[in-house]
């Protein structure tokens, strides 16, 4: 079914688009025709593919604000005394309903959704009697369905309680929506264990259909396990963590890339490490509004790293030099600067989204909540050792352990939007730190998670109730 999200609108991307409106009520028969013909062959399924990989460049989602907001909302970053007025409910945990960072995110999320249930729908329709050809319908098909499966899983994370908030995981979360007709209709939420069963079926669909083992700026079967390890750590199925970290380690091709090279992993588009990556390019990128001029001093610099972080690298952990110190002028004179994504004119860096150093984590946290103490420290020994060849074996045991873990992954995967969701799905407080102090905020809280958009509780009667405490 299509549903009515204020804003979104079902497109074919470049094959198919119309103007901006109040809900899709507003689109007339004729259109509705065309989007429902847009994918009918190779072609036209190739270019909605990369449409809807586009959508995932946008500011309001994996552009900036899926990577800004779990590090804002948390111990990572904080915003400096002098910032354009981006993302200032989230440091101060006083985010509303009505907060525009909150619509874009839902509305971009749910454009991928739409417009990758068009391109399954419609691949899957094309007939053809062509071995090569039915292969390569299946691998775009296929790296739909992955993207579908990345996106319910953000959405989840965002705007619903983590998995083992309650014991089956019934509390609310987002509508899942996997139907393309013409019949417009108005969606209630589904639960978390009906959005990550859909995410995992949308993952196997995925990983039965994808040709490619490795993929440079696509979704190949590598990514798909890799974040498949992800979403059973999430879900506290430890097994199926190790089963498909493992799959990325042992099996997938990947490396991690060497101590001395650690400040190319960046800007080194399609690296070893990477198993999945956003492409933008020079002409098709965010600008002004990409990752890299929200950091760098050369831009905003809206966000600052917290010493709380910046203290925790030894000085021989190369990871530090993700981290740049200096003066913003007309503020802080003694800043520190997020240098993880580092082209701030052009914005044209790749966004790493899958890496191979986060299956090493994955592995050892969900190795370490198993009781296999021997295999994690091995893990994370791996991860840690990269940074800083001259670092002591782990010997850390039990809850030890699993801090130890957690602090890793703090600081591997710093800025790149797991920190808020590290602490909630473990149960944890959140430290709050902002530029003159700091908030603990006592797990659990209404406010770890974001307001259903008072847009779509306008728009769609079946959408409430809104999350508590909003």
């Amino acid at each position: 079914m299509i549903v009515k999200f204020k804003h979104i609108l079902i497109l074919a991307t470049t094959v198919f688009t119309v103007s901006c409106s109040e809900s899709f009520l507003d689109i007339d028969p004729e259109q509705s025709i065309a989007a429902e013909n847009a994918v009918v062959d190779l072609s036209s399924l190739q270019t909605s593919i990369y449409g809807v990989y586009s959508k995932l460049q946008s500011n309001d989602y994996y552009g900036r604000t899926m990577y800004v907001v779990p590090e804002l909302m948390a111990d990572d970053l904080y915003l400096s005394s002098r910032n354009t007025g981006r993302y200032l409910e989230f440091e101060n945990f006083v985010v509303s309903e009505r907060n525009t960072e909150v619509e874009g995110l839902w509305d971009a999320s749910y454009e991928v959704i739409v417009n990758a249930n068009r391109a399954i729908d419609g691949g899957e329709k094309i007939e053809t009697s062509n071995t090569l050809e039915q292969n390569a319908i299946n691998q775009l098909v296929g790296e739909a369905y992955a993207i579908r499966a990345l996106t319910y899983f953000d959405l989840v994370r965002m705007f619903a309680q983590p998995y083992n908030y309650t014991a089956d995981a019934s509390h609310l979360a987002v509508p899942v929506i996997t139907e393309v007709n013409i019949d417009v209709t108005s969606p209630s939420r589904n639960t978390v264990n009906e959005v990550y069963t859909q995410v995992k079926a949308d993952l196997m669909s995925a990983l039965n259909l994808l040709q490619d083992e490795k993929g440079e700026g696509r979704f190949s079967k590598g990514a798909v396990n890799g974040l498949m390890a992800r979403v059973a750590l999430y879900e506290e199925d430890n097994i199926n963590a190790i089963t498909y970290s493992s799959e990325v380690i042992d099996n997938g091709g990947y490396a991690l890339i060497s101590n001395t090279d650690y400040s190319t992993l960046w800007s080194t588009d399609f690296n070893t490490e990477t198993l999945f990556e956003i492409v933008n390019t020079v002409s098709d990128n965010e600008g002004s509004n990409s990752l890299g001029h929200f950091f760098s001093v050369k831009g905003y610099a809206d966000a600052l790293v917290t010493t709380d972080l910046y203290n925790l690298y030894d000085a021989q952990d190369v990871r530090v030099q993700a981290v740049l110190s200096g003066e913003k002028p007309s503020a802080e004179t003694n800043a520190l600067f997020v240098n993880k994504f580092p082209n701030e004119t052009t914005g044209d860096d790749n966004i790493k989204i899958l890496r191979l150093a986060e299956q090493y984590l994955i592995r050892a946290e969900a190795y370490a909540k198993g009781g296999e103490t021997t295999l994690a420290q091995a893990d994370l020994n791996a991860v840690i050792k990269r940074a800083n060849p001259d670092a002591s074996d782990i010997t850390e045991t039990g809850t030890a352990l699993l801090s130890r873990i957690l602090e890793e992954r703090r600081k591997e995967l710093a800025f790149e939007g797991h920190r808020l969701f590290d602490l909630n799905r473990n149960k944890m407080d959140i430290k709050i730190i902002q530029s003159d102090k700091e908030l603990v905020i006592s797990y659990p809280n209404d406010k770890f998670i974001l307001p259903i958009p008072l847009s779509e509780i306008n728009s769609n009667p079946n959408i409430e109730p809104q999350n508590t405490g909003y």
